[in-house]
This record gives structure tokens, sequence and C-alpha cells, in this order.
């Protein structure tokens, strides 16, 4: 077994119903080894404290080479697993997404989060789009056979201030992630 792929079992053997995994997100490779000699037991990278670490703004502000290079000085500091944010895939179209993915994999992945909005203004992909960007994660997921873990997104309730969230933004979340949900289950690597 290689130890991509004992990482990404590692980091599937975490996820038990019922008991919420703790993940917290780090930027560098030095966060990231004084949160695993604190015990943790994976490692999260979050969009926000990489591109300010580095005096950048969020919204794929630093590069998708950078945010590869940093994620693979991460995975060279810990044994433990590591998932990362990849914002919104640093591209539009599902073939983009596929080999955005293939380089967080290829870097030492377990997983990553897949936003819904475009980094430019916030606003949302159409839910058909995101659907199709999903499935190519998926499948470039599959192809590289480990469990690798999607966490797609929604940024429904950025939309509007917490005071004017409703139950129609609830619904639209609900139908959002029903639309994407197929395409984010881990398939059995052969």
């Amino acid at each position: 077994m290689s130890d991509r792929t004992h990482k990404a079992e590692q980091f599937r053997a975490l996820h038990i119903p019922g008991r919420p995994l703790l993940l917290f997100n780090i930027w560098d490779a030095g966060s990231a080894s004084v949160v695993a000699a604190a015990g943790a037991r994976a490692i999260a990278t979050g969009s926000w404290s990489v591109a300010k670490a580095n005096g950048f703004a969020d919204g794929e502000h630093i590069s998708l080479a950078f945010a590869i290079d940093n994620l693979r000085r991460i995975v060279g500091a810990t044994d433990l697993p590591v998932t990362i944010d990849l914002e919104s895939g640093y591209d539009d179209t599902p073939e983009s997404i596929g080999e955005t993915i293939a380089l967080a994999i290829d870097a030492g992945a377990v997983g990553c989060n897949l936003e819904d909005s475009f980094p430019a203004n916030g606003r949302l992909r159409e839910t058909v789009d995101q659907a199709n960007r999903i499935r190519r994660a998926r499948q470039t997921a599959d192809a590289a056979n480990i469990h690798f873990f999607l966490n797609a997104r929604t940024d429904i309730f950025f939309q509007r201030p917490p005071d004017q969230h409703d139950d129609a933004m609830v619904a639209a979340t609900i139908e959002r992630a029903h639309a994407c949900a197929s395409h984010c289950s881990v398939a059995a690597p052969a």
C-alpha cells in the first residue's frame, strides 16, 4: 500500500457517524508540524490562512502552482493525512478542475474543499455547472485509485447578510447538495 493510499485510508477511518472530525486549518509546513505535535489526527489547509500568511487576499489570489507547492511542503512535514482548500478549483471548466484535483493528489492531498462561487465576485455558479465540476473531480480522484474526499462546499449563505437568511436559502442549499451528492461519494478503488 502506497503512503498516499495509507493516508487516504487513515483519513477515511476518521469519519465516524456521530463523532465529528475536527480539523485544524494550517497554512504552511511549520504550522502543520506544530498542529501534528499537538496531537491532531489529520490536517487541513484554509485558503484564507494560506493567502494571508503569504501576503495575499483570499479568493485565489495566490497561484495554483504556489498552492500546490505549499501543499507539497506541508505533506512533507507531517505523517498525517492532509486535505487542501482549493477554493473554487482555480478554473471554471470540469476539465480544468480535473487537472487541479490531479495536481493536489500528486502532491499528497487526501481530500479537498471545492467551492461553488466565482472568486472574482462571489456569485454562485449554476448548480448544473458545479455538479459537472464535482463529477470531473470525482472521476479524477477515482482514476488515482485512492479514497479522495471531496467537500463540495456551497456559498449560498454568503450571498446575503445573516439577518436576511431564510428558509428559501436552506431549501436552495439542500437542492444544491442533492445535485452534487452523487458525485461526491467515495468509490472503492479496484
